[in-house]
C-alpha cells in the first residue's frame, strides 16, 4: 500500500470517528459540542476554555455558550485561576453525577471496541496515532 493510500485511509478513519461521535451525541439528545466539553471536562476538571477550544478542536463562542448552559444548570462552577482572564471551569457535585451518566455508555462503548481490537492492536493504534500526529505536525509546523 502507497503512502497517499495509507494517508488516505487515515483521514477518512479520523472523519468517520468524528461522525460516530456526533451521531451517538444526537441519539443521546446533545450536540457534539456539548458532549466533547463534557468529555473534555471529565477529564480533567478545572479545565479553562482556551484549553478545551485548543486541545479539542471546537469553536471557541460554541464551548462558551456550552459553558454558560452547564453553568446556568448548576453543573459547573468558574474560578478564577493565575491568570484572571481565563477562568478554571469545575463541575459541581451535580454535574460531576450529570456527566458520568451521560458519557457512561459512551465510554462503555470506547472501552468494548478497543478490547475487541485486542489488546496489541489497541496498543499499536495509539502508538501509530501518536507518532503519525507528531511528525506530521512537524511536517506542517516546519515544511
Amino acid at each position: 500500500m502507497t503512502a497517499r493510500e495509507q494517508n488516505e485511509i487515515i483521514c477518512a478513519c479520523i472523519c468517520r470517528q468524528t461522525e460516530l461521535y456526533g451521531e451517538w451525541a444526537r441519539c443521546h439528545g446533545m450536540s457534539y459540542n456539548t458532549m466533547m466539553t463534557l468529555y473534555a471536562l471529565d477529564l480533567r476538571d478545572g479545565i479553562t476554555q482556551k484549553e478545551i477550544t485548543e486541545g479539542w478542536l471546537l469553536p471557541k463562542q460554541t464551548v462558551h455558550t456550552v459553558i454558560k448552559e452547564l453553568q446556568r444548570q448548576g453543573y459547573v462552577q468558574l474560578e478564577n485561576g493565575r491568570d484572571k482572564k481565563e477562568k478554571r471551569i469545575f463541575f459541581t457535585p451535580e454535574g460531576r453525577a450529570y456527566a458520568r451518566e451521560q458519557l457512561a455508555d459512551l465510554y462503555a462503548m470506547e472501552d468494548r471496541a478497543l478490547e475487541a481490537m485486542g489488546p496489541q492492536a489497541a496498543q499499536a493504534l495509539v502508538t501509530g496515532q501518536l507518532a503519525f500526529t507528531a511528525a506530521f505536525e512537524q511536517e506542517v509546523r516546519h515544511g
